[in-house]
């Protein structure tokens, strides 16, 4: 202290942080522009924001401070970045800010914000939107999904999405209900679909779907409804990279019907909502029904002609015996010989007809084989040993029996006051 003494007086700390204050008022009085990425975005229950921002190049921070926006600017700033950029404040963002520059004696040294250039963020994410479908092309997977083969009924169903979202619920609900009665087995594999996290559980997802691929025919990504700014996680190249790569037909149904995602442009069948992918599964197994009982009344029809075809053969084959056999009364031996040649020829020319006629209808039943439907994931349910095409002929407390590739279900029918269909209690 006798030292200092020598010296101007020492300063105490606020003193220090006041000198600070008044030199960084007077060096930058004005409002300047910045253009940084958000590390992280807070709002507090009073409604004011509170940011750190950075600058990073080739992904290490080169410089970072902290910024501001009082409530009472930030909801007008908010609304209008969110109308102009589709998306909210948030981080891993660029934005270009007006700001003043502050020293608190408390706080220290932070940004005010004045004023945010929605246009910049809008553009930069553009820029990068398409930079992430210039890389998938480039690594020649943003077509790799659409090129697997739909399966023939596809009722083994991958679902991500967030359990609790209205959107899951309207999807299961479809499917359960729809007017066919067909069966479907869908698993969840719970996933965050806006916000912070959401990139890492879908990538989860993602990867579990995968480990156990064989026991789906597709995965679907579902959400409900929400804004635009809901869907950025959505144009992330780790999560387009890793759908592109599945090899399961992924289906998309997150909810907007704007511009498409990069996950929308790399899956298999993009559509608009979780009720019309339900609607397109419930489609795709009506098709193979259809397709079903056209093969059925073919065989019919064909098992038909075969008959009446051979029956005639039959007769003619009858005719000509007996022509022949008024001949051999009268015929030498050499008249004898020739007959008998001639009908060799006949019967064998019969036989062969009737071989290719068999051969062709064991080919097409071998088509409707139910072994070979079964296998597929199909089922058949029999009541008193018949095929059950429509619910309405069964009664509460009738024993139905249903027949998979592996076994049979023995169940009892409960209504239960139900109008789409019947219950079953194994």
């Amino acid at each position: 202290m006798e030292q200092l003494s020598l010296h101007k007086p020492a300063l105490s700390l606020s003193e220090l942080n006041s000198l600070i204050h008044a030199a960084i008022a007077n060096a930058l009085p004005d409002l300047y522009w910045v253009i940084a990425e958000i590390a992280e975005c807070k709002c507090n229950q009073k409604g004011h924001c509170y940011l750190d921002l950075v600058e990073k190049e080739e992904h290490k921070t080169v410089a970072q401070i902290r910024a501001t926006i009082w409530s009472y600017e930030y909801r007008t700033l908010s609304r209008k970045f969110e109308a102009a950029a589709k998306t909210e404040l948030k981080q891993g963002i660029k934005v270009l800010l007006l700001a003043a520059v502050n020293f608190h004696e408390i706080y220290g040294l932070s940004l005010n914000i004045k004023d945010i250039d929605p246009a910049y963020t809008a553009g930069e994410m553009a820029i990068r939107k398409r930079e992430i479908i210039e890389r998938l092309r480039r690594e020649g997977i943003i077509d790799l999904n659409k090129d697997l083969n739909l399966p023939l009924v596809p009722q083994r169903v991958a679902v991500i999405s967030s359990p609790t979202a209205a959107g899951y619920g309207d999807f299961t609900g479809q499917l359960e209900k729809n007017q066919h009665g067909y069966r479907f087995y869908h698993t969840i594999f719970p996933a965050l679909m806006q916000g912070e996290g959401a990139e890492k559980s879908v990538l989860a997802a993602l990867d579990s779907i995968s480990a156990q691929k064989e026991r789906f025919d597709v995965a679907v990504i579902i959400r409900g409804g929400g804004s635009v700014a809901d869907l950025s996680c959505f144009d992330n190249y780790a999560i387009a990279a890793r759908i592109a790569r599945l090899a399961l037909p992924v289906i998309t149904g997150i909810g907007h019907d704007k511009d498409d995602t990069v996950v929308d442009m790399v899956a298999h069948t993009k559509l608009k909502t979780p009720t019309a992918v339900a609607e397109f599964l419930i489609s795709g197994v009506r098709s193979f029904d259809e397709r079903l009982s056209g093969i059925e009344s073919g065989i019919g029809l064909y098992a038909e002609r075969l008959l009446s075809g051979a029956s005639s053969s039959l007769n003619a084959l009858i005719h000509r015996l007996l022509l022949s056999a008024s001949h051999i009364i009268t015929a030498p031996q050499s008249r004898l010989d020739a007959l008998g040649k001639s009908l060799t020829g006949c019967l064998k020319q019969y036989f062969q007809l009737g071989e290719k006629r068999l051969s062709a209808a064991e080919q097409a039943v071998r088509l409707l084989d139910p072994e070979n439907v079964l296998k597929r994931g199909y089922s058949i349910t029999r009541y008193n040993g018949k095929s059950v095409k429509d619910a309405s002929i069964l009664s509460n407390g009738d024993i139905i029996m249903t027949e998979l590739h592996s076994g049979f279900i023995s169940s009892t029918v409960d209504r239960q006051g139900e109008d789409n269909g019947t219950k079953q209690r194994t």
